[in-house]
């Protein structure tokens, strides 16, 4: 968890462009770094690590930082990002929105997909950057929250600001590495209330898809649950109810493995629940067979379900 801060002017004035870029591309994800600036860039970076999600504070003079599709492709990053302006104003673009920060203000992203950040003034930004893999949202719920502008000053938003505040003044701290997981675990909890508080109701959605939905969530715990019983139970034919959710961009089949696991997810971290083996937690949500479940359960978030309870009876 040691602090390292990295200022572009101790380089000297011939390498100093080609320094900072490689500085910004190693510290975040591969990006075109472009500064508005034709004299010398000046431009610092403080990146600290707490488990395995990254703290970072870079504050320059104005840049285009651009990430583009070719970079997306070569690259094995996959986190869901925050950044918090505390100085000047930022465009943020992705997925076709548009999202304009100010001091207090903050913005989601995803690494996975292009994005264009245009500081048109001096700036400086806190970023965190989170395993995406370490947090039980879906694709949907992740897309529907990037390009906004939050108001870290209001609401859930308001919880931000001062955590990463915290963690700045803690950073240098010696933690010992159960502690630096519970640190991860509640910022991968404030990602999860941000997102979820910008995901719009379902209300509009198709009544047959409600249906479905709904009947699966009830009927987890049920083996047999596949698209023939969810089709059957709904009224309408199997080809149809693949075309509903094909139009989510999601199968039946991908939704009940979502479902059940983010319901062990869920239930792996409940200390009433400590009493029950893993085993016995997937069974719980449809999933019997203990090693099928534990290579499901790895694929989706990156770790076991026995490093997950780990983290949370430390």
């Amino acid at each position: 968890m040691a602090l390292v801060t990295i200022d572009a002017t101790a380089v000297g004035e011939r390498d100093r462009l080609d320094f900072w870029r490689s500085t910004v591309c190693d510290q975040f994800v591969a990006l075109d770094v472009r500064p508005a600036t034709s004299g010398l860039v000046a431009g610092r970076v403080t990146a600290a690590s707490v488990a395995d999600t990254h703290l970072r504070r870079i504050s320059s003079v104005p840049h285009r930082f651009e990430r583009t599709e070719s970079q997306v492709r070569a690259a094995d990053e996959d986190y869901l990002q925050i950044a918090l302006a505390r100085r000047g104003r930022t465009l943020v673009v992705q997925d076709g929105r548009e999202a304009l920060i100010g001091p207090g203000d903050f913005v989601i992203y995803d690494s996975s997909r292009p994005f264009t950040f245009v500081a048109a003034d001096s700036f400086e930004y806190q970023v965190c950057l989170h395993p995406k893999g370490r947090l039980p949202l879906s694709a949907a719920e992740m897309a529907a929250a990037c390009g906004i502008t939050f108001d870290g000053r209001r609401g859930i938003g308001a919880m931000l600001p001062p955590l990463l505040s915290s963690l700045d003044r803690a950073v240098a701290d010696d933690l010992p590495e159960a502690g630096q997981e519970a640190v991860a675990r509640t910022i991968g909890d404030l990602f999860v209330a941000l997102v979820r508080s910008q995901v719009p109701a379902e209300s509009a959605e198709n009544l047959h898809l409600s249906r479905a939905r709904a009947h699966i969530r009830a009927h987890l715990a049920d083996r047999d649950l596949d698209p023939a019983a969810v089709a059957a139970a709904c009224a309408i034919s199997v080809s149809y109810l693949h075309k509903l959710f094909a139009a989510e961009d999601t199968s039946v089949a991908a939704t009940i493995r979502e479902e059940r696991l983010q319901h062990a997810w869920e239930d792996l971290r409940r200390p009433d629940l400590g009493h029950l083996g893993i085993s016995a937690i997937g069974a719980r949500w449809g999933l019997p067979d203990p090693a099928a479940f534990s290579r499901a359960f790895r694929a989706r978030f990156g770790y076991s379900p026995r490093d997950h309870r780990s983290h949370f009876n430390v």
